[in-house]
């Protein structure tokens, strides 16, 4: 063989060798997740105003969709589409993992869900219920399952034939390994385990939420020895994804007599005892009602045209003077997050940091509300110290659901 010879022969080895190791590489395949979207939604009600909980959207399936009259009033079930293979069911053995198995992680999980501007709720769900569906080979014998399940799982009643049983546990809020012997003659491999699981969620208040979707997920490890584990077997994936999907539609509306409302300040009365009889007026005031609807939390922050240390002020442009007005406002139905107190006179600063918060105790439609502008002391010394003097002054007060 020439040297030319040798080196083709000795490229061309190296294909099978690059083949063989792109095989291998192969089997060293990524972690399988299943992932189930679980949706529910807050929207206010007018026919239930103190409504405040979110409603599941999730399509009902699993086991408590084939098995209705089985499951009790709340129950809900949603399919995985998880499944084992080669999983013996041998009812004379000993080994607890060739029985009616489950190994569950039943206990509470906190999950974080956040909205697009990252406001974050905290929620809770745990697996409560899990469905099992089991293929067999048809021999005219119905697999079966013989007594009461360790471990503290209680069960649900069991549906079966020749070829298939269908059944689901309760779970107790811990982990849980739970078994069962089957018919004590069986001794078969299983074409599929199919399960459902049910969950319990808890959300919160969806009265102190910002609008849009909020989003988090659990995950759960699935398989041999895993969180969750039916027994040993071939598993279709290793993880089980529950993405929480919550979406918050709140309704929010002020509504002011005009545009653009004129505060005039004037003494109780008037000022008949002032221009008749030189009697100074303690302070000047003035009420501004406005309509407020709204199922969300709300913060008020204050702009000022002509500051007054951390309150707005009114301007004589003649002597370029100002002097304070307080503003403060009344929201009924509503708390004052900073104090736990009902909105009653709450003052708004023109200070972000100490703008309140407020919270309302169901869904409010139309609930007459008021901002009132007060100047008093030293400010009503000096305005009437210049008679004839004209004040004035623009506010803006900012209804901000999105601090």
């Amino acid at each position: 063989m020439t040297a030319d010879e040798r080196s083709i022969a000795d490229a061309g080895a190296c294909w099978p060798i690059a083949w063989m190791l792109a095989l291998m590489m192969g089997v060293l395949a990524p972690t399988q997740a299943a992932e189930l979207n679980i949706t529910a939604e807050f929207r206010p009600s007018v026919l239930d105003p103190m409504h405040n909980r979110f409603v599941n959207t999730t399509p009902q399936s699993g086991y408590c969709a084939q098995h209705a009259s089985l499951c009790r009033p709340g129950d809900f079930t949603i399919d995985t589409g998880l499944n084992v293979d080669q999983r013996r069911l041998f009812g004379g053995g000993d080994d607890p993992r060739e029985k009616w198995y489950l190994a569950v992680d039943g206990n509470w999980r906190d999950v974080i869900v956040r909205n697009a501007n990252n406001h974050e709720l905290n929620a809770r769900i745990r697996v409560f219920l899990v469905g099992m569906q089991w293929g067999l080979p048809t021999d005219g014998s119905a697999p079966g399952a013989n007594g009461a399940s360790s471990g503290g799982c209680r069960g649900r009643l069991g549906v079966g034939s020749g070829s298939l049983y269908r059944y689901a546990w309760d779970v107790a809020d811990a982990n849980v390994v739970c078994v069962r012997s089957p018919r004590a003659a069986t001794d078969r491999v299983a074409r599929y385990l199919s399960f459902s699981i049910g969950y319990h969620l808890e959300t919160p208040n969806p009265l102190q939420a910002q609008d849009g979707q909020y989003t988090g997920s659990v995950t759960y490890t699935v398989g041999n020895g895993q969180q969750i584990d039916l027994g040993q077997g071939d598993y279709s994936d290793s993880e089980l994804t529950l993405q929480l999907l919550l979406n918050v539609a709140h309704d929010f509306k002020v509504s002011f007599p005009a545009e653009s409302p004129r505060v005039q300040l004037a003494p109780e009365g008037g000022w008949s005892r002032w221009i008749d009889h030189g009697l100074p007026p303690a302070r000047l005031r003035q009420e501004l009602p406005f309509h407020l609807t709204t199922s969300m939390d709300f913060s008020m922050k204050l702009r000022c045209e002509h500051a007054a240390g951390d309150r707005c002020g009114i301007r004589n442009p003649a002597d370029d003077v100002v002097v304070p007005v307080d503003v403060d406002v009344t929201l009924p139905g509503m708390t004052n997050l900073r104090d736990g107190r009902p909105a009653q006179y709450t003052p708004l600063l023109s200070d972000d940091g100490q703008a309140p918060r407020f919270s309302p105790d169901g869904y409010l439609m139309q609930r007459r509300s008021t901002l009132r502008f007060t100047a008093d002391g030293e400010a009503v010394t000096e305005m009437l110290r210049m008679p004839g003097s004209h004040w004035s002054g623009d506010m803006t007060v900012v209804f901000d659901a999105n601090p």
